[in-house]
């Protein structure tokens, strides 16, 4: 049983470490300073992006064996191949890895030693992330035990020093819509990505340390419950710190500044150093986590010609060079990306959570097929490039205005693929009972 629960939280602690990096840290105070009194329905909008749709990502990679594969199978056979391909490498390697890289220099090491190169601080990132990679067997008890205890006690001292003493109290701002807002704010983490991506190998851990069946099913269970605890801790603190400096800082300070601000306001001469050690373990982990996922799969999309250590080292090469531009333009054009992808893999994980009542699979089809074709036309409108009649066709969905224009082409798309299916066997049905009777 002692076994059982150091394991439990061990796995618990590494999970919570995949999902907390750069974006997690950086995004909340922002989100927390746009909503100012407002915070409390911020806060529930970045909870179900960042906290709640992510961790279920797990139990809907868990229902179908702890592969993604599997879990898009009903939609086509080359799906998860395709998205995946767009996932790992549009996101993966192109955002979310060298943001981490960026933010650590930018929050932690500028900071500390200001004169220091970024291109120095960025090799040194990937130096460590390509030694933790190398054996991706030990990745999620490497995380686990060694790097996570020291990131939550520094995490824990920032969040209770900032709501039992506060820097000021929130005022209210000009924000119409603070949960949309936030909501969609969040897609920016990646986390609902991060954790299709990191899912298997969490359910590997677990099956590693010799739980099977029900068995492995209550720790995957109780580590999600630990990991899901600790983001709403420290998400909803940094959240509302960020809320009380919206009587102390002005609206649009960009996500590095502000953060950097507040954890000086909150801890002084020692927020610097703590801002640092926080940024680059939250950061480490995090791209640890991610970069043996997308190496694998590039692995076995090559079938093993290049090896798996190889595609590791390209993408912290790749990485590094995307990591130079620095994270304010990386955010800056990423939006556009994530508008695409994200809802797909919201009603993904969705699908996969709730897969003993889905009717079949051309309700998979259909509802993935509209969720991205309305995300496309939007994204595509965010970047000038409108086609009138599908741009007005996008503007009188409910909720578009609110950033949700995909959500009912969903249902309609779950609706409409489901009968489409179940006619279609109907029909094959009835011609096989026509020919057997000839």
């Amino acid at each position: 049983m002692n076994k059982r629960i150091i394991n439990t939280f061990t796995l618990g602690f590494a999970l919570f470490a995949i999902f907390f990096g750069a974006g997690n840290l950086v995004f909340p105070p922002t989100i927390g300073l746009a909503s100012g009194t407002s915070w409390v329905p911020a806060f529930i909008g970045f909870g179900i992006t960042g906290i709640i749709l992510p961790l279920l990502a797990v139990f809907a990679i868990l229902n179908f064996g702890g592969s993604f594969e599997d879990l898009t199978k009903p939609i086509s056979s080359w799906f998860h191949k395709v998205f995946n391909l767009f996932l790992m490498v549009g996101i993966g390697a192109f955002v979310t890895i060298p943001r981490m890289a960026a933010t650590t220099h930018e929050l932690g090491i500028h900071i500390l030693f200001p004169d220091a190169p970024s291109i120095v601080t960025i090799i040194v990132f990937f130096s460590i992330c390509f030694y933790f990679t190398m054996d991706k067997t030990n990745v999620v008890d490497k995380i686990g035990k060694i790097l996570t205890p020291l990131l939550i006690v520094i995490l824990i001292v920032i969040v209770g020093k900032g709501i039992f003493d506060p820097i000021g109290s929130p005022v209210k701002t000009d924000l119409k819509n603070p949960f949309s807002n936030a909501f969609i704010s969040a897609y920016q983490t990646g986390d609902v990505v991060t954790g299709i991506f990191c899912a298997p190998i969490f359910i590997a851990a677990i099956i590693g340390h010799g739980y099977k069946g029900a068995a492995m099913r209550k720790v995957a269970a109780r580590g999600v419950i630990i990991a899901g605890l600790g983001l709403t801790i420290v998400y909803g603190g940094l959240l509302f710190i960020g809320a009380e400096g919206s009587a102390i800082f002005r609206q649009g300070t960009s996500s590095t500044a502000l953060v950097s601000a507040i954890v000086d306001q909150v801890l002084g001469n020692f927020g610097a150093v703590a801002l640092a050690i926080a940024i680059a373990l939250a950061c480490l982990t995090s791209a640890i986590g991610v970069i043996p996922v997308i190496a694998d799969f590039l692995n076995k999309l090559t079938k093993e010609k290049v090896g798996y250590r190889i595609w590791a080292l390209i993408i912290c090469i790749l990485a590094a060079a995307v990591g130079s531009f620095g994270v304010d333009n990386i955010i800056n054009y990423t939006m556009p990306i994530f508008t695409v992808l994200y809802p797909v893999a919201i009603v993904l994980v969705i699908l996969g959570v709730f897969r003993t009542f889905i009717p079949n699979p051309g309700a998979y089809r259909g509802t993935i097929l509209l969720t991205f074709l309305t995300s496309l036309i939007a994204a595509l409108g965010t970047l000038g490039l409108k086609v009138p009649v599908l741009a007005q066709l996008i503007t009188i969905l409910p909720l578009s205005s609110q950033g949700f224009a995909w959500l009912v082409p969903a249902v309609i798309g779950f609706v409409l693929g489901a009968a489409i299916h179940k006619g279609a066997d109907h029909k094959m049905e009835k011609e096989s009972t026509i020919s057997a009777n000839e």
